[in-house]
This record gives C-alpha cells, structure tokens and sequence, in this order.
C-alpha cells in the first residue's frame, strides 16, 4: 500500500499538493508554479539543500509507488489473460517439463505470491519460456485433435 507521507514528505509539500489539487486553469497553475518558484528562491541555502532532499526522496517514493501499482497490474492481467487455462491444462506439467519447477513455483509467478521476503515474478526469459511452452501445449493438443478426427 501507499504511504503517501513518503512521496510528499513534509507537510509544507502535502499542504502545497493539496492546493496544487485544487487548481482548475492552466492560468492557475502557471501562478502556482511562479509562487513556488518564488517561495524557493527565497529560502536560505540550507533550507533549500533540505528541500531538494524532501523532494528528492517524495520522487524516489513516488516512483516505487507506481512501479509497484504496474506490477500488480501486470499480474492480475496476466491471471486474467490466463482464465480458465490453468483449470483447463496441466500447469505442473509445464513447470517440470519447461523450467524442471513444481507446480506451485509456477502459480507463484502467475499470482505475484511473497517468496522469502520478495514478490515472486517471472523474469524477462522465465515470461518467454512459458509463453513458448503455451504454444506448444496448443500445438500438442491440434495435432492430437487432428490424429482422432
């Protein structure tokens, strides 16, 4: 979850967002970036340091805030691209055959589950090596369709 505290760190900055918020015209923002601005150019060099700082760490928070929102979106859209495919088909044979893994690894990665500590993701190449085995899988069931008809 979000600790916003993290990504505006102080509450001059969480006050400053709030009106920031507000602001409905491009006049109006335009005034408020001027009166920021303004208000920074007046501070004292340490205070300025401070605030570079703040805004340094509220940026590096807002950033691992949104890398984790893509995440989880990138999860739950691959469970939903899956649907009923891992009712459908064996998944613990895809994991042994395909990455020598039980089947619980694999859900791990499909689910984004906590494993020491870390969320369980499928690596760039671990992605491809399941996509590839889905496409044998679909190639393996066609022929064998073909076979019986």
């Amino acid at each position: 979850m979000i600790d916003w505290n993290d990504c505006l760190p102080t509450k001059e900055m969480q006050a400053d967002f709030e009106r920031f918020k507000e602001l409905k015209t491009t006049e109006e923002k335009e005034a408020f970036k001027k009166e920021m601005q303004n208000k920074y150019n007046k501070l004292p060099e340490a205070q300025k340091e401070a605030y570079k700082k703040a805004s340094e760490a509220g940026l590096k928070a807002t950033v691992n805030a949104c890398n984790d929102y893509i995440e989880r979106a990138e999860e739950a859209i691959l469970r939903d691209k899956l649907g009923e495919l891992p009712e459908a088909i064996s998944f613990s044979y895809i994991a042994k055959k395909y990455f020598g893994k039980s089947r619980n690894w694999l859900y791990q990665r499909i689910n984004g589950n906590i494993v020491n500590g870390k969320k369980a993701r499928f690596t760039d190449n671990e992605l491809k090596t399941f996509l590839n085995a889905l496409n044998d899988v679909s190639e393996m069931i066609h022929q064998t369709s073909l076979k019986i008809s």
